[in-house]
């Protein structure tokens, strides 16, 4: 069922490096390394292909490597007019432009793909969705029922085939084609969904409740309640609608959506249908499909699949979300932010969209455009943190962390009760607390996050391995890092906390192993290195201890770091 993903500021909370992190080539790169494949191997042997296709072939793969989709789909389009009967390039073609949004040009391209290759379910998938964008919904069933159920396309079909059938009002057919997914586990909650959705728009209102009441047993998206409560307004259930706006909302109070919804039905308008006719119907399906993909990573097929739902329907907020999230997973900021960016401010959408527009921006590097936008947010909703906490977040990650203190200040002002869930505010402020030299009131904010959760493995490794550095409450410090152990035992930093405690106790034989099992885990680390020659000189395994000092500054260690390896080196830890 579609899920409107919610995505916050992936912050970083491990440990003694920043967040960093850059952008990748995901989607174009992978079809251009298999178009590659395809167009080589599609020459005969001993054959030289022709400078022209050849030229914009080298174009294609270059904008693919870039992540460059539009102008990846304009080369593949040229390279394909000087080859117009290679099937690979005319599918790869298609996929490149379906990926870049032109689902339009996708659609031509399908059409000479399917006179071709007629069992192509890719093709048949695309033209049956283009028949429904233009309201021949007879032709969409033709060329759905074309798709040959196998792996994803068992689900696509049948989804597909009900809604076309839905657009022609067969509804006893739409319902029997949907029913190709009863009993699939896999597929339960796409089918309750959808045939409630089907049954809603059927005027069935009662088969329709009955599914609803399904999929909310088994625990709604924000999407299935947005479209549950529709329902229910629009059947004069008002108080009903309500209630369970208002039970949603109790569990996650900063769902702009629901909370818009609610506002509505407070106020007494009556909502326009959730899906105005069947092709919007089919969008949702394939927006249900590409929500899941992408929470599964699968982001290739999401971003596709986001695609065709916005081709069928423009004005999907929804949709555009969802692209955005598989986008934003690909770590293709720039791409997610012109996706956000068509999101009106009247949506229900807007709030989370600008939200994480900002996000992007600080992971762009952009971190005063971030902070325009931020702030902004944080002017709006004069109770929430969200804005706040996310423009702290990455003035941290840049290393900006005086302004990071003043903005966690802010965020935490609003918390007049702290829970157990805001444990990560004051630790975050602790964090760049202490990296501006505040250490009292770090240490104070790292007690509080420890009071709000007594057993939270980053607060127990930051606070223990701050103690242990100051050699301040050594024993307590290496008692609370054996407890981040326990929980993470697979964690380098924490191991290396670990045995800095034992090194420090003068446990230098314990210090070796815990050290040892630090680097095996984590080895590039420079500081683990250096600990590590530390506990080596320490038991007299001096030249092991030089090797390691070596390694470490060959790690790439802060600059602080570097004069203390080389005064090592020089002469020990006895000099």
């Amino acid at each position: 069922m579609a899920v409107r993903l919610h995505y916050y500021p992936m912050i970083q909370i491990s440990g003694r490096n920043g967040d960093r992190r850059r952008p990748a080539p995901v989607f174009a790169a992978a079809v251009a390394g298999l178009a590659s494949l395809l167009l080589w191997n599609a020459a005969p042997a001993g054959a030289a292909i022709g400078d022209e296709r050849l030229g914009a072939y080298l174009a294609a793969r270059l904008a693919g490597n870039e992540d460059d989709l539009a102008n990846a789909a304009k080369y593949y389009q040229l390279a394909l007019a000087t080859d117009p009967d290679n099937l690979d390039l005319l599918s790869t073609s298609a996929i490149m432009l379906l990926a870049a949004g032109q689902v339009d040009k996708a659609v031509t391209l399908s059409e000479q793909l399917a006179a071709k290759q007629p069992d192509s379910a890719f093709a048949n998938m695309l033209i049956a969705a283009g028949r429904a964008k233009k309201g021949d919904y007879a032709g969409a069933t033709t060329f759905a029922q074309k798709i040959q159920p196998s792996g994803l396309n068992r689900l696509m079909e049948p989804l597909m085939e009900s809604w076309a059938l839905l657009g022609q009002m067969k509804i006893p057919e739409a319902q029997a084609a949907l029913d190709k997914l009863k009993g699939n586990p896999s597929y339960e909650a796409f089918y309750n969904y959808h045939s409630a959705l089907i049954n809603a728009f059927a005027g069935k209102t009662d088969v329709a409740t009955a599914a609803f009441q399904t999929l909310l047993r088994a625990g709604a998206s924000s999407r299935g309640i947005e479209a549950y409560g529709n329902l229910m307004e629009r059947t004069g259930k008002v108080d009903d609608a309500t209630k369970l706006y208002r039970s949603y909302l109790d569990a996650q109070p900063e769902d702009g959506v629901i909370s818009a919804a609610l506002a509505r039905v407070l106020k007494g308008t009556k909502p326009e249908p959730l899906i105005p006719d069947a092709a919007a119907g089919m969008a949702e399906a394939f927006n249900s499909v590409a929500a899941s993909l992408t929470q599964e990573n699968s982001l290739n097929q999401g971003i596709s699949y986001a695609q065709i739902a916005l081709y069928l329907r423009d004005n999907f907020d929804s949709a555009r979300m969802v692209l955005a999230t598989a986008m934003e997973r690909s770590e293709d900021w720039a791409a997610a932010n012109a996706s956000l960016s068509k999101i009106p401010l009247a949506s229900p959408y807007s709030f989370e969209a600008r939200l994480r527009q900002g996000v992007n921006l600080g992971r762009l590097n952009d971190v005063d455009g971030a902070a325009v936008i931020l702030k902004k947010l944080g002017d709006e909703r004069p109770v929430s943190t969200e804005a706040l906490t996310s423009l702290a977040d990455i003035y941290r990650t840049h290393d900006r962390n005086a302004d990071a203190v003043k903005t966690y200040d802010l965020a935490i002002a609003r918390v007049k009760n702290p829970t157990a869930g805001d444990w990560v505010l004051f630790y975050t402020r602790g964090t760049s607390l202490e990296r501006t030299g505040n250490w009292d009131r770090a240490e104070a904010d790292f007690l509080q996050a420890l009071k709000l959760q007594p057993d939270q493995v980053f607060v127990l490794n930051y606070l223990g391995y701050s103690w242990i550095e100051r050699n301040k409450n050594i024993e307590q410090a290496t008692a609370m890092i054996q407890n981040a152990v326990k929980q993470q035992p697979t964690a380098g930093f924490i191991i290396d906390s670990l045995g800095w405690g034992m090194f420090h106790l003068g446990k230098y034989d314990e210090a070796v192993t815990q050290l040892e099992r630090a680097v095996a885990l984590d080895p590039a680390d420079a500081t683990i290195n250096d600990h590590l020659g530390d506990a080596y000189w320490k038991v007299g395994r001096k030249r092991e201890a030089m090797f390691q000092w070596r390694h470490a500054l060959d790690s790439h260690p802060d600059d602080a770091l570097i004069p203390v390896l080389k005064k090592k080196m020089a002469q020990g830890l006895d000099g």
